[in-house]
């Protein structure tokens, strides 16, 4: 999916082709309050494309879109971006793009943007994030996507404009939670925010069982990952908070390989944890830590395995993964170039 973005109505085009092929293609293209929308279909896989956008004699540049495979890739993982000043993310998604340039798919784990309803906070975020967009982006909704501009909960109208996400085949949930393949992973977007939902989505945690117990059962790549927005442990009381209640023994029963949480702005390793305790089995916890601005001090715990040194001077970090059939390596480094975490994971 090519989206993009104009301040004015136009006649767009979506042209594209298979780099060393000269045969040209062209792709409808979808209008959804001027953000812009095209779906290109029947690609080779593990294959280099060129696209360029086409309004009347105007084009952009080719842009590049490699396609997956069903093997080896490097993943960029990041959670709330969210910003007073959007500084602070734009260095952190360049040092990470700079880093890690063979890098094919990121994500950020909900809270993207401080108020969804807010258009300057989408532009800034797309600003910022400029040296990744390059990428495969998979976006995951957060609790401040679901604030309208009064700061009151509300459908998040803005996330839902700015992303044509995959089909989860629910006409109610659309955009609320999806799934996809890329290389060896199949990665479950889920949806946490019940709380900011719930007088307009009242039936969002049994649409949202039902999708993945099907989805589960259908998919047939070798890791099995969770990306969701709230975390599953409340530090203030030390003890497993009402998002666990909802999703940790539907996890074990689905034998997920990976959980990443965000939400809470620090970074922790809980390593594998099975019928709600430390296990040498079961599905492993992380939690992002921040790329934004908005910096919480969360207490220790220990149900936490790697946490950051100083609390209270945690800087911006993300996690990288690089991921084949058989192992993923998980990497966690802040913006300082400092590695917060470093694990072997084998299937």
């Amino acid at each position: 999916m090519i989206m993009w973005q104009a301040d004015s109505l136009e006649k767009f085009l979506l042209e594209y082709k298979l780099v060393g092929e000269e045969i040209a293609h062209f792709a409808e293209v979808e209008n959804r309050e001027n953000i812009y929308f095209s779906a290109l279909e029947g690609l080779k896989s593990e294959s280099l494309y060129k696209f360029r956008v086409i309004a009347g004699e105007n084009a952009t540049d080719w842009q590049n879109l490699r396609t997956s495979g069903d093997g080896a890739f490097q993943m960029l993982i990041f959670a709330d971006s969210q910003c007073e000043h959007y500084e602070i993310w734009r260095k952190t998604a360049e040092i990470a793009a700079e880093n890690y340039p063979d890098a094919e798919i990121f994500t950020v784990i909900g809270d993207l943007v401080d108020n969804g309803q807010a258009d300057y906070q989408w532009r800034a975020f797309f600003d910022s994030a400029e040296k990744l967009l390059d990428k495969i982006f998979a976006p995951v909704m957060g609790n401040h996507e679901c604030y309208g501009v009064d700061w009151f909960n509300a459908v998040p109208a803005g996330y839902l404009n700015q992303f044509s996400l995959p089909d989860n085949n629910s006409k109610h949930f659309d955009g609320y939670f999806y799934s996809f393949d890329y290389g060896a992973a199949h990665f479950f977007i889920l949806n946490t925010q019940f709380a900011e939902l719930d007088k307009f989505k009242p039936k969002l945690q049994a649409a949202q069982e039902y999708w993945l117990r099907r989805d589960a059962a259908n998919q047939n790549r070798p890791w099995k990952i969770v990306l969701m927005h709230k975390d599953i442990y409340d530090y203030a009381q030390d003890k497993f908070n009402d998002i666990a209640e909802k999703f940790l023994d539907l996890f074990d029963e689905l034998e997920m390989d990976l959980v990443f949480t965000g939400h809470l702005h620090t970074y922790r390793n809980r390593g594998k944890i099975f019928e709600r305790k430390k296990s040498s089995h079961g599905t492993i916890y992380i939690l992002c830590g921040r790329a934004g601005d908005q910096k919480y001090v969360e207490p220790q715990s220990k149900i936490d395995d790697v946490t950051y040194k100083n609390l209270r001077e945690e800087p911006e970090s993300f996690i990288v993964l690089d991921i084949n059939a058989t192992e993923i390596n998980l990497t966690a480094q802040t913006v300082d170039g400092e590695i917060l975490d470093k694990e072997r994971i084998l299937k």
